[in-house]
């Protein structure tokens, strides 16, 4: 809105509530990037007046082409998911209301495609991110789908990782890890946006924790329910 001169500088942004309706996400979503705009000098407040461009934002805010840094750290690992689970959590949110039957069957078709690298003891991080931008693409706003193709180096890195110690593991760990994608696809296609955030977020929490703990633990550590 800004970066595309639609807003010039000193007119007002609409409310919160019209600015979430606007972009499809959730209002805490919108103040953390109000916050962001406010640091940035981009916009400022006026109690009891509401929020104003002070001046127009340029690609080198970032804001007009996302940028993310190399993953060359456990930290940055950590860091990946923390922002994987934001942005996936809410996309799985406004998917299970906004999937088409066409954009479910991409869900579905990822989903089986991993079980078939599973079977095959494939490591799938490229079909893994499929099923990641399946997801993204059937929440309805673009801009999910757009920030996980800015960051896909990065998340096939860590989908690697994760899956290099999986295949270290017992064939039921492997079966447990799919069981995660499952939920995810069933959740969505039962319309359920709150059951369908939180099994992303559930899923990309456990599979950076198998990160941290390695490969030296059992299977039995990674059942439905355990941490």
């Amino acid at each position: 809105m800004i970066t595309r001169q639609k807003l010039t500088e000193g007119a007002r942004l609409p409310p919160e509530n019209e600015l979430a309706t606007l972009f499809g996400v959730s209002r805490p979503i919108v103040r953390e990037t109000l916050a962001r705009l406010r640091e940035e000098g981009i916009i400022v407040s006026r109690r009891g007046s509401g929020s104003y461009v002070s001046r127009r934002a340029t690609p080198a805010d970032g804001l007009s082409e996302a940028k993310f840094d190399h993953i060359d750290s456990f930290e940055q690992i950590q860091k990946c998911y923390e922002f994987r689970k934001a942005i996936e959590g809410e996309a799985a949110f406004l998917a299970a209301s906004n999937h088409t039957p066409e954009s479910l069957e991409s869900i579905r078709e990822a989903c089986a495609s991993l079980g078939r690298d599973v079977a095959a003891g494939e490591l799938g991080g490229n079909t893994d991110f499929e099923f990641h931008l399946a997801v993204a693409k059937s929440s309805g706003n673009e801009w999910f789908a757009s920030a996980l193709l800015a960051m896909r180096s990065q998340i096939e890195l860590t989908i690697d990782i994760a899956r290099s110690l999986s295949l270290n593991r017992s064939t039921e760990h492997l079966d447990t890890v799919q069981a995660e994608h499952v939920a995810v696809v069933e959740a969505i296609a039962g319309g359920d946006p709150v059951k369908s955030r939180n099994a992303m977020r559930e899923h990309l929490t456990k599979t950076c924790s198998r990160i941290f703990r390695g490969p030296q633990h059992g299977a039995s550590q990674d059942k439905p329910g355990s941490d």
